[in-house]
């Protein structure tokens, strides 16, 4: 498993993975916080509305509810997030930019008509403000934030160039490939390929905190409701990490999996921190396998 999220009501879990005997690329529902399987449907997920009002797959745009397909997506594009209120859909290029070439395509997900195109450096990551105007979209080491409707690059947050490392195999740099706002909007959290994970005050496009959480790609973080607490995981190690915002201190981390940890997500009411794994812990000496959702109670 690799990816998770939450309805906005907090009433259902969603995950992918081998669920109750289907192909390891369908999507799972469950009730929450019983945990009761309620169905699945086909398909490998790459976004979910907020009010599970939309899934996207590898192929299309689907009705949550019904599973009809809304349009199609083409081959040479893959889902990257719907906005908040779940109007648009925007869609990333699968191929690496050559000249001109559009990364970014914003579409209203009712009908999949054609909002904006933008951006020409590949890009890895996008993530929608919740004005539902603005874009945030991750590219090498930095994040450019959009104008969805008339496609002007707003701001270009600029990672800070640090030191090399020696020791540290970082393929020549750093790509993000996790961005996540808050629920206000005020700030942005980003996550690298190497573990790195920083927090962003948007209105100053001022880098507040960056830290290592661990090792490989940080997938999409998630900030708690009340905006406190930044959670990521990361892949290689299969670690969860819980992030103070205010201090940028790492106050607790667990490995969930020994096959890396995906996306996570808070519940609405801030209690609970849910995770996907992959399996692969070890427990009394045996192997656990296929994937698994791990909830845990966020202390007080």
């Amino acid at each position: 498993m690799n990816f998770v999220a939450i309805s906005s009501d907090g009433s259902k879990v969603a995950a992918n993975g081998n669920v109750h005997g289907n192909a390891a690329g369908a999507l799972g529902l469950w009730n929450f916080p019983a945990g009761e399987f309620l169905r699945s449907i086909a398909g490998e997920p790459r976004a979910i509305s907020a009010d599970f009002r939309y899934l996207a797959t590898e192929t299309s745009v689907l009705d949550f509810e019904s599973g009809k397909t809304i349009f199609p997506v083409s081959h040479e594009s893959s889902v990257g997030a719907f906005s908040r209120n779940g109007d648009y859909v925007a869609l990333i290029s699968t191929s690496p930019s050559k000249g001109k070439h559009t990364q970014i395509t914003v579409l209203k997900t009712a009908d999949g008509a054609a909002v904006a195109s933008f951006g020409t450096r590949y890009t890895a990551v996008v993530a929608f403000h919740p004005d539902n105007r603005t874009l945030a979209s991750g590219h090498w080491n930095n994040v450019t934030l959009w104008d969805v409707r008339t496609g002007a690059r707003l701001a270009l947050l600029m990672s800070p160039q640090r030191p090399p490392d020696p020791t540290v195999y970082d393929r020549d740099g750093r790509y993000i490939y996790g961005l996540a706002f808050n629920r206000d909007g005020t700030m942005l959290a980003a996550g690298s390929d190497d573990g790195e994970l920083q927090i962003w005050e948007v209105a100053t496009r001022k880098l507040l905190h960056s830290l290592k959480i661990g090792w490989g790609d940080v997938s999409n973080p998630a900030f708690s409701p009340d905006g406190k607490l930044v959670a990521g995981g990361t892949y290689a190690d299969g670690k969860v990490s819980l992030v103070d915002v205010a201090s940028g201190k790492l106050l607790s981390q667990i490995q969930v999996s020994m096959f890396g940890c995906g996306s996570v997500a808070f519940s609405p009411d801030g209690q609970y921190l849910i995770a996907p794994s992959n399996g692969g812990l070890l427990e009394n000496g045996k192997h656990e396998n296929g994937g698994t959702i791990r909830i845990f109670r966020i202390a007080k």
